[in-house]
């Protein structure tokens, strides 16, 4: 998942802000509401009319507009509460809690085929639990609702109800409020018990030894220490140590004097303010503290001899090479933390601590950067991601909004992100990269193509060295760009103080691929500095707190929909209606490829639908012609897309009525381990609101129109 658009804040979304698209939805609702209102005047009217002729149409017509506002206003909580909980006691006799049951047993049986092996196990689990209390409790509200009332008018249980002084407007209230309790029980122990399933279905951890780690040297140096843990629920980790990571316990400032002094060098004698003057009998070189630094590197728990001067006198210390924790690699879309203890006196030989699986559940909280990118030769192409013109090269993935720059050139994309402190960035910056690979060459197909990334000071120029990584299409590569980085100078230099982030709080994230002849596709949401992660308990709250409103909003439409329908109807139309709205942003795109042909040749490809509308794709399917082919031009093809114009403007009217269902995406944040805003929440909320205040005015007025007619 990529989030393309940022949620905008519920102040901008509500009220308007500089994004004209998704500003004021307060206004959007307004104008909508009073357009409704005009339409519901005119149709009761001609309904009235209609039924009673002129005279008494008319009167029956002034006296529900007079009885209205009190009605609806003037609604008695303890006469909803009532009818409320009748709607309960009705919805636990037709058993719906056998739902509940029915998500059980699939529980039950759902691990066996979860795809074990798959690379993001988590996805798989999330997508599997939301959308299966989805799809069972949807139909749940929808069937519950709609037979309800047309239940209670054919078997005339209505007239005990509405012969007590009852309004109309509270008994459609009284119904939503019952079913979408109901509702939320139900779905609140579903959100537990898959909880419970997810994290106890994926808790694993893994053991690893000093055998099971092997020691790579050059020149006779231990460079970095390699190996994979054990096999644990089907399978393992590689772990990579380089030697770098192993250090004795304490720091060095820039003459190699000990500025600070850790744990197990304390234990040994080591203070701060020592001077560093020979490693295993060799001087250390003066003022070259990366020098210095790698000389120390080696294999965890063994020994370094050290010379230092304090207070003139010369001492020699052996202090151990300690690794406080590391990581072992990604697989299956997770690590584990790895903690190394000298296992004996000897210091000599190290245990290790493989920690439970980390980065599985998420809730990310991104910062995202603006992107440019460098052509093959190095030059700037300055035009932005978003205008989906070409920045880096075509390689005709016409349904893609990524540029792609090739490997072993000059080619790179760039990533400037603002507002970067000390205090919200301590250890660094943790970095996720999401890269598409377009082989020219398949090769190995299944291998990762190497890219390499650098943080660089935008104003000064100043860089770090390189990071190598494998970049591979659909997984995303977790990268930290350390506080203390090495320079090109050869020098361990602090991330913030000694420049490679402006006084303003700017640096840039250069990336390139490597490999000669492939290419790497990137788009601006596809790199993100990760502030500190949200808890994901509360995320996976808030994913199910979606669904708990797609469950409102359907109980709602249902309860009106039998306000004036049978049982079986309703249930037809709420299901469409459920349908239509998850499938909303197709058909608009379906109604803007008609009535603005010359915007929708302009626009993305994966943005524009071909084949015209309804009468249009008809004509195409009898003649076997290609969608994306032009008409003949001729009267019958013009009237056709006269026909279709007309038919959209209709459609397109009513899609501003249709609620939009594809718009809770908490279901897609929580399963790809984004954090879900609360923004977003609070506006889903507001929709939500808006439609349960049309489903109950409208509802009261046809319950009204009905006991008229009686």
């Amino acid at each position: 998942m990529v989030i393309e658009k940022p949620i905008l804040p519920t102040w901008e979304w509500l009220w308007g802000g500089t994004d004209a698209e998704a500003a004021g939805a307060f206004f959007e609702f307004i104008k909508v509401a009073l357009v409704l209102v005009l339409l519901g005047l005119i149709l009761g009217l001609l309904v009235s009319i209609f039924r009673y002729g002129p005279g008494r149409g008319w009167s029956n017509y002034l006296r529900v507009l007079r009885q209205a506002p009190r009605d609806l206003l003037g609604i008695s909580p303890r006469r909803v509460l009532g009818l409320a909980v009748l709607a309960m006691r009705e919805a636990i006799r037709r058993r719906v809690w056998v739902a509940l049951i029915l998500f059980f047993v699939v529980l039950m049986f759902a691990s066996w085929n979860l795809a074990p092996n798959s690379d993001q196990p988590a996805v798989i689990y999330l997508n599997f639990v939301l959308t299966a209390a989805t799809y069972i409790m949807l139909p749940v509200a929808v069937f519950t609702a709609a037979f309800s009332l047309p239940q209670d008018i054919k078997n005339h249980t209505i007239y005990t109800v509405v012969t007590k002084p009852v309004r109309p407007s509270e008994i459609v209230l009284g119904r939503i409020l019952g079913f979408s309790f109901v509702g939320t029980t139900l779905l609140l122990a579903m959100g537990l018990s898959s909880y419970i399933f997810v994290v106890r279905g994926l808790d694993h951890t893994h053991t690893l030894t000093d055998r099971d780690l092997l020691a790579e040297t050059h020149r006779g140096r231990v460079v970095r220490n390699e190996g994979e843990t054990s096999n644990d629920d089907r399978h393992r980790h590689p772990v990579d140590i380089e030697a770098r990571s192993f250090y004795p316990e304490f720091e060095l400032s820039s003459t190699a004097r000990i500025t600070r002094v850790g744990p197990s060098a304390t234990a040994i004698g080591l203070r701060v303010g020592d001077q560093l003057i020979a490693i295993d009998g060799e001087p250390v070189a003066d003022k070259n503290t990366g020098k210095t630094l790698r000389r120390l590197a080696g294999r965890p728990m063994t020994d370094v001899p050290l010379s230092l001067k304090r207070d003139g006198k010369r001492l020699d210390f052996k202090v151990p090479r300690t690794i406080l924790e590391t990581f072992t690699g990604t697989n299956r879309g997770h690590k584990h933390r790895i903690v190394a203890r000298q296992a004996d006196g000897s210091g000599n030989t190290a245990t290790y601590t493989v920690g439970p699986a980390e980065g599985m559940f998420l809730a990310r909280v991104p910062q995202y950067g603006s992107l440019r990118f460098r052509d093959s030769k190095g030059d700037p192409k300055d035009s932005r991601t978003w205008t989906f013109n070409e920045q880096g090269v075509n390689v005709g993935k016409i349904f893609s909004y990524r540029s792609y720059i090739r490997g072993n050139t000059l080619a790179a994309a760039i990533w400037t992100f603002d507002d970067l402190t000390p205090e919200k960035y301590p250890n660094g910056l943790d970095m996720d990269v999401s890269i598409r690979v377009y082989r020219s060459y398949l090769g190995k197909i299944d291998a990762a193509v190497v890219g390499s990334l650098y943080v660089r000071n935008p104003e000064t120029g100043k860089r770090s060295r390189e990071q190598i990584f494998s970049g591979k299409d659909f997984s995303i590569e977790r990268m930290r760009v350390s506080r203390k980085v090495w320079s090109m100078d050869d020098e361990l230099i602090d991330l913030f103080a000694d420049g490679l982030v402006t006084p303003d709080g700017r640096t840039e994230v250069w990336i390139s691929c490597v490999d000669p002849g492939q290419y790497f596709g990137m788009a601006e949401a596809d790199v993100y500095i990760r502030a500190r992660d949200a808890p994901f308990t509360l995320n996976f709250i808030k994913g199910f707190l979606g669904i708990e409103l797609q469950i409102i909003l359907v109980t709602a439409l249902a309860v009106l929909f039998s306000t004036f329908l049978s049982g079986p109807v309703s249930t037809l139309l709420s299901f469409t209606t459920v349908l239509l709205g998850f499938n909303k942003d197709f058909l608009q795109r379906v109604v803007q490829s008609v009535l603005n042909p010359e915007v929708a040749q302009q626009a993305v490809a994966y943005k524009r639908v071909y084949g015209g509308g309804p009468i249009e794709a008809a004509y195409r399917i009898l003649l076997q012609l290609n969608i994306t082919s032009e008409l003949e031009t001729n009267p019958l093809t013009s009237a056709i897309k006269v026909i279709d114009k007309v038919v959209m403007y209709v459609v397109n009217n009513i899609l501003h009525l249709l609620a939009d269902f594809e718009q809770f995406l908490e279901v897609q944040y929580l399963s790809y381990g984004y954090d879900i805003p609360w923004d977003m929440l609070i506006q889903h909320s507001f929709s939500v609101l808006s439609f349960l205040l049309a489903t109950y005015i409208l509802g009261y007025f046809i319950l009204k129109s009905r006991e008229l007619a009686r």
